[in-house]
């Protein structure tokens, strides 16, 4: 039963941000916040509100141009201090050690430490109450190389953002993977094309194993998935063809990593003759390892390309994996 706490600004997470901007002595200055956001797409446009008693309040007024700087979880003690101090009484960039760069677009300096910039110019301010709602349009988004995926998209591991719990004045780190949006449910029970056709038991039959594999539930809970007289798995070199071998397999894969998750982002099934059937996946692979000497675990991200070839028993009438074939591309 849900309880009444009454109306507050419980939403989570918030981002956790620098805003940057010059006074009018052309000072740099920065401040932490986290009550900012998307507000239009095109032309794309951002929000900030700020409190009147801020010191970037009526710079960011003045100069009518802010910046939006990301930091990555390794800036989090200076991101925390920029919070907490004002510009009025000190210079944070030389307290922290952080650099300003001055933007080339809008009258405004960046944090260069921050994998993230966004550079904006004032639309227009409103006042609210105790905030005033500030709307920038993004004039340009500027991202470090090495934070940029093989697309040239932000890479959101890389960057290692920080989120922000406003109801007990907390931060969190952003967490894993989870899957693609807009294509998380089409690979699901969810999907009627894809469980049309009499396959919705071969897409139950599909993610129950991946959810048994990724929960390192007993090797015994896997001896009803295998044609065990007549089957193979390869992953690279590595041949399985029996009970054993795969127990032996199974044995390493739960020694090695942990935190495991399999998440399919492309599910293709076509239908070989009335017992068969071959099954086509493209699978992202994360996980963490750990070896005897280490000082932390090691994240694993792996995007693998799989094919199986599933057939109904003649007798049981339960599907049962002939083959299962692993080609994997390390990301």
């Amino acid at each position: 039963m849900k309880k009444s706490v009454e109306a507050n600004t419980y939403i989570f997470p918030l981002p956790s941000v620098v805003v940057g901007t010059y006074d009018n002595e052309n000072k740099p200055n920065m401040m932490t916040a986290s009550w900012t956001g998307i507000v239009n797409s095109n032309p794309t446009m951002v929000s900030v509100s700020l409190r009147k008693a801020t010191y970037s309040y009526n710079n960011l007024i003045d100069k009518k141009a802010f910046t939006i700087s990301i930091p990555s979880k390794k800036h989090i003690l200076e991101m925390d201090y920029v919070g907490t101090k004002s510009g009025k009484r000190e210079d944070k960039f030389k307290k922290t050690g952080l650099n300003p760069v001055k933007s080339g677009l809008v009258d405004a300096p960046y944090v260069s430490e921050f994998p993230v910039v966004l550079e904006c110019k004032l639309i227009k301010y409103d006042e609210l109450g105790l905030h005033t709602m500030f709307i920038g349009e993004v004039i340009d988004v500027k991202i470090d190389e090495e934070y940029l995926n093989e697309n040239g998209m932000p890479n959101m591991s890389k960057i290692d953002p920080i989120a922000y719990a406003h109801g007990g004045r907390e931060y969190y780190e952003i967490g894993a993977y989870l899957g693609r949006a807009n294509f998380m449910w089409q690979i699901s029970l969810l999907n009627d094309t894809i469980t049309s056709d009499g396959k919705k038991e071969i897409v139950e039959f599909i993610l129950n194993y991946y959810n048994k594999l990724d929960n390192g539930e007993p090797i015994e809970e896997f001896k009803n998935f295998f044609n065990w007289n007549d089957f193979e798995i390869m992953n690279g070199n590595n041949f399985i063809d029996s009970f054993e071998k795969y127990n032996r397999w199974y044995d390493d894969v739960n020694n090695t990593f942990f935190d495991r998750k399999h998440i399919i982002e492309k599910l293709k099934i076509d239908k070989v003759n009335q017992n068969e059937y071959k099954i086509e996946m493209d699978i992202y692979f994360r996980a963490k390892t750990w070896k005897k000497g280490q000082a932390k675990s090691r994240n694993i991200h792996v995007k693998g390309n799989i094919e199986w070839t599933l057939i109904r028993d003649k007798v049981t009438k339960d599907f049962k994996i002939k083959k299962y074939h692993i080609y994997e591309n390390q990301v």
